[in-house]
């Protein structure tokens, strides 16, 4: 068990502690998940003593306001539509407050608590913390050349072991980056260095991924060009794609790693040097137009963040290593290395609230991070 899971454990049980002296309202754990924090899947399952009743529940060692949107985004993808619940060490008024709009119970080791499942309602405010817990600050916010790194590293077989300037290669980042980020993750357990193998050995990969994923709008804000449309819907075939080393999201993404057909829309991701040559030569116009009948010609075009890849030519081959991130070989070849690795397709699936795409983000968690 890693020290993310103890501490965890020790939140969940306090909160449900603490909400039973409060309130007199019992939670039974129902089921936990074996690798606890991840943010893709529930970290456990409660049922309401007394009832049929369930929440799914997200454990958080720390809540920041800024990034509450993503965290409950993937939250609500991961419950599959049953009532959310997260817990905390603690939830403040203007967190708790926050949470209720988006709709999401809480309960934290203080006593503070949001219940609203008919027909139980409960909410608990103004607990301050309570004796022998301290307030427990959220993990460090990456920066976009943190995230770049770590997404390289989730990306790449074996690359947790290569040495910085491969590193920096693979993440499109200074050398001197690497170093900073790699001191973090070690010093925060996702991975450890084994002395008998002096090897690097992931720990808390699943829940790096959450992680990337929540901060994931960060990175891509500033990567986005724009959106646009055009009226060659055959662009996508275009043999002169590949010499602008793009590589393809959205739809095309999604109907390979989900095997679903959605009506998201299209994006690509284009070279830094080449992006706007790339917008002239495909046709692609300024999207002025936003009405529903011309979404299936909406491109929304994203500078590539990632530098030399070797998840291209893998990205359908089964990882000797077993990489929780790694495609296994049983899915269509889709004009490799144009389409974007699946993470990059889970990480798009989750920024909306669209249910059908919820089920399909849930489709390549359980496909390729397992």
């Amino acid at each position: 068990m890693t020290t993310h899971s103890i501490i965890e454990e020790r939140i969940a049980s306090k909160a449900v502690a603490a909400l039973y002296a409060k309130s007199g309202l019992q939670l039974e754990l129902i089921d936990k998940n074996s690798v606890l924090g991840t943010g893709l899947w529930p970290d456990m399952r409660f049922r309401i003593a007394g009832s049929e009743l369930e929440l799914v529940c997200e454990i958080k060692t720390g809540l920041c306001r800024d990034m509450l949107e993503p965290v409950v985004k993937l939250l609500q993808t991961a419950v599959e539509g049953r009532p959310p619940m997260i817990m905390a060490n603690y939830i403040d008024a203007k967190l708790g407050r926050a949470l209720r709009e988006f709709g999401v119970n809480y309960v934290d080791a203080s006593g503070n608590a949001y219940i609203n499942l008919n027909p139980y309602f409960i909410l608990i405010e103004g607990q301050i913390i309570a004796d022998g817990l301290s307030q427990t600050r959220p993990a460090k916010q990456f920066s976009t050349t943190d995230l770049q790194v770590i997404y390289a590293l989730l990306t790449n077989p074996n690359l947790l072991n290569q040495n910085y300037r491969e590193v920096s290669q693979c993440a499109n980042v200074a050398l001197g980056v690497c170093g900073s980020v790699f001191r973090e993750l070690k010093d925060q357990g996702y991975f450890v260095e084994v002395l008998s193998t002096k090897k690097r050995e992931w720990r808390a990969k699943h829940k790096l991924i959450g992680r990337w994923v929540e901060q994931y709008p960060i990175l891509i804000k500033r990567s986005f060009l724009g959106e646009f449309s055009t009226p060659n819907l055959d662009w996508m075939q275009s043999e002169s794609l590949s010499n602008f080393d793009a590589q393809l999201g959205g739809t095309v993404a999604v109907a390979k790693y989900a095997q679903a057909e959605l009506d998201g829309g299209h994006s690509v991701y284009v070279n830094d040097q080449q992006q706007w040559q790339f917008i002239r030569e495909m046709g692609l116009t300024k999207d002025v137009e936003k009405s529903a009948e011309r979404a299936g010609s909406k491109v929304k075009v994203f500078s590539k963040f990632w530098g030399r890849e070797t998840v291209s030519q893998n990205v359908d081959k089964p990882s000797s290593s077993a990489s929780p991130v790694n495609p296994p070989s049983a899915h269509p070849t889709i004009a490799q290395p144009l389409i974007v690795h699946p993470l990059m397709a889970y990480a798009e699936l989750i920024q909306t609230s669209n249910l059908r795409n919820r089920d399909a983000a849930n489709r390549i968690a359980s496909r390729y991070f397992v």
